[in-house]
């Protein structure tokens, strides 16, 4: 999911809680009025609140991931920020690598077909391990 589909699903909340608030009022003034029983009364009132409740949980939901996807988005951008002063990089050294890499990862010496070799890993600042 990305931000116009939870923009979009945060928005049709935000339109619908405040139906379900008109909604339980108009039941309350139904049932004083005796336009509908009380029976009826508190099934709408057991439905509007279940239906809140599970609209303000998925709020909660979608709020966090929306910023969790703009904090990542961030991230990203300032990675490609900082990648692209190195875009023409004629010698790597010690300050160039550390602002660009996190950590490598070397695995232990293994054999196929009857040569050894080793799996590198290069953990990149900002967006971690990235498989080529």
């Amino acid at each position: 999911m990305g931000f116009g589909t939870f923009q979009a699903e945060l928005s049709a909340i935000d339109r619908r809680l405040p139906e379900l608030d008109r909604l339980v009022q108009s039941a309350y003034e139904d049932k004083v009025l005796g336009k509908i029983p009380e029976i009826l009364c508190v099934q709408l009132l057991k439905g509007y609140e279940g239906e809140r409740k599970a609209k303000q949980e998925r709020r909660r939901e979608l709020t966090e991931q929306l910023a969790a996807s703009r904090e990542n988005e961030q991230t990203v951008d300032a990675w490609l920020d900082m990648v692209q002063d190195y875009y023409d990089l004629q010698e790597l050294d010690r300050p160039t690598l550390m602002r660009l890499i996190q950590k490598i990862e070397i695995s232990e010496k293994y054999t196929v077909d009857n040569h050894e070799e080793r799996d590198i890993h290069i953990y990149y600042n900002f967006v971690g391990y990235i498989e080529v």
